[in-house]
């Protein structure tokens, strides 16, 4: 499953991306314009070569400049989506400060007549964020799958700093 990448982060990665296409654009199609009117003379009685060149380049040019406006536009949108977002898991996180607690999730582990000491850090790890995505999602309904184990991910290492790392 692919990691969870957050609103706001791709807003910044869009907004670099579009300052980033926004300049080469303007610059190379600017240079594009100084060679086809010959205020640098690169193509000296080159005749068709400097308009092919300079129409293909400027072509170019002007669509890393268009699409760097659309990375603009979409960074604007995946700010307003980041908002919505932040608010969502500010919402999730007071909904499990309230009904989450490592003893009642501790409590929901085991099945029959197993024994909590019998299990590993890793089984114990995995049998925890299982039961608190299941929980979280019962409770919200139609969240994305990797917003969730993000999510599950840094609300297990509040309730259960005390132990040791259980990375994946």
């Amino acid at each position: 499953m692919p990691q969870y990448r957050s609103s706001a982060e791709k807003a910044e990665d869009n907004r670099s991306s579009a300052y980033t296409l926004l300049a080469v654009g303007g610059i190379g199609f600017t240079a594009v314009i100084l060679i086809f009117f010959n205020v640098i003379p690169l193509y000296q009685n080159a005749g068709v070569s400097r308009y092919l060149v300079c129409g293909v380049m400027g072509t170019m040019f002007l669509l890393f400049v268009v699409f760097g406006f659309v990375s603009m536009r979409d960074s604007k949108l995946l700010l307003v989506k980041a908002k919505s977002e932040s608010s969502l898991a500010a919402e999730i996180t007071g909904w499990c400060a309230e009904n989450l607690n490592a003893a009642d999730i501790d409590a929901l582990l085991l099945s029959g007549e197993e024994i909590a000491e019998e299990l590993s850090d890793e089984e114990k790890y995995y049998r925890r964020t299982e039961k608190m995505k299941a929980l979280i999602q019962d409770k919200f309904m139609n969240l994305d799958e990797a917003f969730v184990e993000d999510f599950v991910d840094g609300y297990y290492q509040e309730l259960y700093e005390d132990n040791i790392d259980h990375s994946r």
